[in-house]
C-alpha cells in the first residue's frame, strides 16, 4: 500500500507547516508509506515554508503557481500527477479544518466495508463542528440540502473535501473533472455516483481555521454550483 496525499493551498503560510508536520507524524506512526503532493498558489510565503520542509523530507513534492487557478483546477493538476505506485489517494484542506490524526479511521472503514471512497463527515453521529461562523454553517447546511434535493444523493456531507479514495476510483473520477472552483468537491461526488463507486462516511471533528482567511466567495461559489447543476441535470 502507498498513499498519495493531494492538498491544494492558496496563501496558507501560517498553516502549511503545522499541517505538514502532523501529517508526517500520523502517517509514520501508523507505518503508512506516503507521498504528499501540494499544489501551491498565491504570493505569500507558503511556498517558502514548504521548500524548507522539502530540503529535509524527500516525500514532499509540489507544483507552484503564483496566480490562483481555482480549487478544481488545482486539485485536478494534483490528482493527475499522483505517483504510479500509489494505491490510495487522500484529499484534505490546507487550513487545518481537517485533523490528520483522524486518518486511521478512514483506512479502518475502507478495509472493513471495501468502499471505494470514504468521506469525512461533519453531519453524521459522532461528527462535530467547532467554532464554525454562523453564516458559514447556514451556507453549508443549505448547500448540502440543495444538493440532496437536486441530485438525490444521500451522503450527509457532500461539501467536505476530507476524503480517501482508492486508486481505481480516483483514476476514473479525476479524468472527468471539469469545474474550476469549490463546486469541484460536489462534482467529484456526482462522478463517483454516476460510476457506481461505493461511498461511505466516517465522523470527523471539523475545526474552523485560526490563521488566515477563508477563500470561499459566496456569490462566485453559488454561481459555480448553479453551472454545475445545469451541466449535470438540465
Amino acid at each position: 500500500m502507498m498513499l498519495s496525499v493531494v492538498i491544494a493551498a492558496y496563501n496558507e503560510e501560517k498553516n502549511i507547516g503545522e499541517l505538514t508536520s502532523r501529517l508526517i507524524n500520523i502517517l509514520d506512526s501508523n507505518k503508512i508509506p506516503f507521498q504528499i503532493l501540494y499544489v501551491i498558489e498565491g504570493e505569500d510565503k507558503t511556498i517558502d515554508v514548504l521548500k524548507e520542509y522539502c530540503q529535509k523530507e524527500k516525500r514532499i513534492h509540489f507544483f507552484y503557481n503564483p496566480e490562483p487557478s481555482g480549487l478544481g483546477r488545482a486539485f485536478k493538476r494534483g490528482l493527475l500527477n499522483i505517483p504510479k505506485e500509489a494505491t490510495h489517494v487522500l484529499t484534505m484542506d490546507a487550513d487545518l479544518n481537517h485533523q490528520p490524526e483522524e486518518l486511521p479511521l478512514f483506512f479502518d472503514a475502507m478495509n472493513k466495508t471495501k468502499a471505494d471512497i470514504v468521506i469525512g463527515s461533519r453531519y453524521i453521529p459522532g461528527g462535530s463542528i467547532n467554532s464554525f461562523p454562523y453564516h458559514k454553517r447556514i451556507i453549508s447546511k443549505f448547500t448540502n440540502f440543495f444538493v440532496a434535493l437536486v441530485t438525490g444523493i444521500r451522503i450527509k456531507d457532500k461539501t467536505t473535501n476530507y476524503r480517501l479514495y482508492t486508486r481505481r476510483a480516483i483514476d476514473c473520477i479525476a479524468q472527468k473533472m471539469f469545474f474550476p472552483g469549490f463546486e469541484c468537491v460536489v462534482e467529484l461526488l456526482l462522478i463517483a455516483v454516476k460510476y457506481n463507486f461505493k461511498i461511505i462516511e466516517v465522523p470527523i471533528q471539523f475545526k474552523w481555521r485560526i490563521h488566515g482567511k477563508s477563500k470561499l466567495k459566496i456569490f462566485k461559489t453559488g454561481m459555480g454550483y448553479l453551472k454545475l447543476f445545469w451541466a449535470y441535470f438540465l
